[in-house]
């Protein structure tokens, strides 16, 4: 059966898209949530912690984070870093602290307000190969739009070719972060005042830009093609609309070295949350991070801290390379209340 609903691993792993998550626990259950990773990339490196919401608690008061914990990296010879809490509950490096190392191990240990302590599995850092391509196309795909129409929209599939080293097993994540444009018309704002509407021009702004992170987990193996090129692998699909593609998208997208229990973990969490609400799905399955309790056997957490060498590629879609058309942009309002906007013009664009 499923006895409780985890939305803080969900608003951990997926960001925006808000999935339920089903995980076979206790019902008056809050157990530790954690979410971190070390990489060879300069940090600083984040550690989230935070609470399992008891499937019984309805009131809006209850707080996820877990906050005024000790929280501690250390390596496999003996440099260690104690993060610094910057906001509730999220737990930070220094910019010149801890940075992680191929073929180096790396733990975390974790020592709570209550006095409980955990610890992570050792995870080594395992290089990654490069991307051999990051490139787009265009598809249709048929939908039905808000009155039952069928109708046809167009998705970029981004894909990555990857040639795979034969040596060893190889797992792999892929993370990503799209960057586009956007021009709105503050001067057309109105509202409506007892029923009609009213011109209020705005003064500002303009030109946005606007940060679109991937919300979705993306992991692969190389047991069927060991050796040999991961071809044509879909990192992500992004509709084409007229707010994304008014001029040019940026998608900048990091394929990362993981453990075969990170890979483990991730693939799991990615079927939890893209399991189907039907009676013929199969129940959900208990997923086993690499967080255990050092003080009591029988207190478990959930997540994982993972470490990962990075490496990185970026694509850049312009409207005119689509081969479709897109509409104008039409939105009468400050640019600025777009979420995740701002009028700083990236240092890439």
């Amino acid at each position: 059966m499923r006895k409780a609903i985890i939305l803080s691993i969900v608003l951990l792993f997926t960001n925006s898209c808000i999935d339920p998550l089903d995980l076979e626990i206790e019902n008056q259950a809050e157990q530790l949530v954690v979410d971190g990773m070390i990489t060879n990339e300069p940090g600083p490196y984040t550690v989230r912690l935070s609470r399992s919401k008891p499937y019984n608690t309805y009131t809006d008061s209850w707080n996820a984070v877990e906050a005024r914990a000790t929280v501690v990296i250390v390596d496999d010879r003996g440099n260690q870093e104690t993060l610094t809490e910057t906001e509730p509950g999220v737990y930070q490096t220094s910019q010149a602290g801890i940075q992680g190392e191929v073929g180096h191990t790396y733990t975390l240990s974790i020592r709570t307000r209550n006095g409980q302590e955990y610890t992570s599995a050792p995870e080594t850092l395992q290089p990654v190969p490069p991307m051999d391509s990051l490139y787009f196309e265009v598809r249709a795909q048929q939908i039905l739009n808000e009155v039952e129409v069928e109708e046809t929209m167009y998705v970029v599939d981004v894909l990555v070719d990857v040639p795979d080293p034969l040596q060893e097993r190889n797992y792999y994540k892929w993370q990503w972060q799209g960057t586009f444009q956007v021009n709105t018309q503050p001067w057309n704002y109105a509202e409506k005042v007892r029923g009609v509407w009213v011109p209020m021009p705005k003064d500002c702004c303009e030109v946005c830009w606007v940060t679109s992170p991937g919300n979705r987990v993306n992991v692969q193996n190389d047991r069927l093609i060991n050796g040999r090129i991961l071809s044509r692998h879909v990192v992500t699909s992004i509709p084409v609309t007229e707010q994304a593609f008014g001029t040019k998208y940026h998608l900048e997208v990091k394929q990362m070295s993981v453990s075969e229990a990170a890979y483990d973990y991730w693939r799991l969490l990615k079927a939890q949350i893209e399991i189907g609400e039907s009676i013929q799905d199969p129940p959900p399955a208990t997923i086993i991070g690499n967080i255990t309790s050092t003080n009591d056997p029988d207190v478990k957490a959930l997540g994982f801290f993972g470490a990962a060498a990075v490496t990185s590629k970026v694509v850049v879609i312009g409207r005119e390379d689509l081969g479709v058309r897109v509409g104008e942009y039409v939105f009468p309002d400050d640019c600025r209340v777009i979420s995740r906007s701002t009028t700083e013009r990236p240092a890439f664009w």
